[in-house]
């Protein structure tokens, strides 16, 4: 088990240590169960504040210099990439393996089933994977997620989970529709994971095009005021 009180400690002393490259006198920074991975931080003149995901407790002390020093350089102006040491411990088959539980349960919303009222996400899973859209990938967890929006679809690539709508949950769904909004998601785990946001964007909707139906499944949703 970690212990929390330490791995604070350690994660103070790295972005302590790189704080100071930067000219900051007191650099604070500890773990938060945030649902996402992510980090926030607040500021002031010598002095800042950061709060990293607790999914990067047990992280490698050069995966997280390698945040900090990615964080300081955007915060004083520069690009600031990952470092290749974050990105290979986070991207690792491992990291989702063995925090996709943890995610799941900070996500109220989802049903944590693949099976519905009406609708089976494993069928549609199934149909794309024996029509040669999407490789089969055991590690992919699937679930309806509690209606909420006018999006079908969420996906998180880091921990391999995709959630489908429980409005696609009906009879009355055409099956390409649910496997359409299905695929939408999947693509983005098939391209990888993109700290960018649109480094990927070509690469993904060349994936997306493939699906054979997609206008008429995109105006099938637009009738339904929804999309993937």
């Amino acid at each position: 088990m970690i212990d929390e009180i330490d791995s604070n400690e350690r994660l103070k002393s790295i972005f302590g240590k790189v704080g100071k490259e930067y000219r900051y006198d007191t650099v604070q920074a500890e773990f938060m169960a945030f649902t996402e991975v992510k980090v926030r931080w607040q500021r002031s003149y010598g002095w800042i504040d950061f709060k990293i995901s607790d999914y990067l407790m047990d992280a490698p002390d050069r995966a997280l210099e390698g945040l900090a020093r990615s964080l300081f350089k955007r915060l004083s102006g520069g690009e600031g990439e990952y470092s290749t040491e974050l990105l290979e411990w986070i991207t690792a088959p491992d990291f989702s393996r063995s925090k996709s539980h943890v995610y799941m349960s900070r996500c109220p919303q989802y049903l944590n089933t693949v099976q519905g009222k009406s609708k089976n996400l494993q069928d549609s899973y199934d149909r794309l994977v024996g029509a040669g859209l999407i490789p089969y990938d055991p590690s992919v967890i699937l679930t309806w997620e509690m209606e909420g929006s006018q999006k079908m679809g969420h996906c998180s690539v880091l921990m391999r989970v995709v959630a489908v709508s429980e409005r696609l949950d009906n009879d009355d769904v055409p099956d390409y529709v649910l496997d359409y909004c299905l695929y939408h998601e999947l693509c983005h785990i098939v391209v990888g994971y993109n700290p960018d946001g649109n480094m990927h964007e070509d690469e993904y909707y060349g994936y997306e095009d493939r699906f054979p139906t997609k206008s008429e499944a995109v105006g099938w949703l637009r009738t339904r005021c929804a999309y993937a």
